[in-house]
């Protein structure tokens, strides 16, 4: 073929022919795939720009599902809270009813009500935990934590929120054991404790319980104590967690434990709005972490992705050029057919 001489006019037809097919198959290319830079050789700034983008927006949605996790655990310790403090507010009317009550029997049976109460508060507790972790009831003394990550890069941007503990010690009718109660420092009722004593109370059958509420953020807990059928005794430590409703001096006492349950009710009321004001923050992060998504996604798109209404624009010139150039080339080929009938 090299010893094969081509016009100029031809050979200009043929370039340009060359030209167009290439362009014309990268054209369709992009019409295919809707980029216009798919790889690292069309255009390698773009390309590795673009690459960051989308794995910051990527690195960004893994996030996004611990924080809905994180909104959904926050969300059934505040069911749990809103169980509880209904138990606290059915508590209250017992204790009221037992005060304004003369008949010791009455005050009794006022009692174990009160007390199943408190059974019914610690497995609302317990039964507030989502996928294993519970911002009600912990293991520990004073709460579970858990830390939410918003930014793409671990530990950089965080949010540690806070759990609180609801421990309630109460009477197992069954087996005459009452439960351990580790919290101590009880707020404005230092008595309240339980150290997992059978049969406190005098006579050596009491029916006695207790329930605290400790926070991570204060050393002091929150107590509440429970009816006792046997008199408070002075030989167990049990005897501080309950109260004698039966007995002299009821009102006094129980006037106390009102002041217990409206302590224990603010404390509620204050571990909830702390958990609101986490789940205002976390669920402000998702709503910027998707907005942040977005962004990413459209920035890295703009770097790669094709304007198709230009390219079919391109595709149609492209074809007219080819149309043009292979008219050209056959008129630069007649000049030659003309040479050949001169000679024949």
């Amino acid at each position: 073929m090299a010893d094969i001489s081509l016009n100029a006019g031809i050979r200009s037809g043929l370039t340009q022919l060359n030209r167009t097919g290439a362009q014309f198959r990268q054209t369709t290319d992009r019409l295919a795939t809707g980029k216009k830079v798919a790889s690292a050789i069309d255009n390698p700034t773009n390309f590795f720009a673009a690459v960051n983008l989308n794995d910051r927006a990527e690195g960004l949605s893994s996030r996004l599902d611990t924080m809905g996790q994180a909104v959904q655990r926050i969300q059934a310790a505040d069911n749990g809270i809103s169980t509880i403090r209904s138990f606290v507010a059915a508590m209250k009317g017992v204790v009221n009813n037992a005060i304004g009550n003369t008949d010791s029997d009455a005050r009794a049976a006022l009692g174990k009500q009160f007390n199943e109460l408190i059974n019914q508060v610690g497995t609302a507790a317990a039964d507030s935990s989502y996928q294993g972790k519970n911002l009600v009831q912990s293991t520990g003394e004073d709460g579970e934590s858990e830390t939410v990550q918003f930014n793409e890069t671990f530990g950089e941007s965080t949010l540690e929120v806070k759990g609180f503990s609801i421990q309630a010690g109460a009477y197992d009718s069954t087996t005459n054991v009452v439960t351990d109660i580790d919290t101590t420092n009880v707020d404005g009722t230092s008595t309240v404790s339980l150290a997992g004593h059978t049969n406190g109370g005098a006579g050596g059958s009491s029916t006695v319980g207790a329930l605290m509420l400790s926070s991570q953020d204060s050393t002091t807990a929150v107590g509440i104590q429970s009816y006792a059928t046997g008199g408070m005794s002075t030989t167990t430590s049990a005897e501080s967690a309950s109260v004698n409703w039966a007995g002299s001096g009821y009102q006094e006492l129980l006037s106390d434990v009102v002041t217990q349950l409206e302590a224990f009710d603010n404390a509620l009321k204050t571990q909830s709005s702390a958990l609101a004001t986490n789940l205002s923050t976390i669920t402000t992060r998702e709503e910027f972490s998707n907005n942040m998504i977005n962004t990413l996604k459209e920035g890295a798109d703009s770097l790669t992705l094709a304007d198709l209404n230009e390219e079919g624009a391109n595709l149609l010139a492209l074809q007219t050029q080819n149309q043009l150039a292979t008219q050209s080339l056959s008129l630069a080929s007649q000049n030659s057919q003309a040479v050949l009938q001169l000679i024949g």
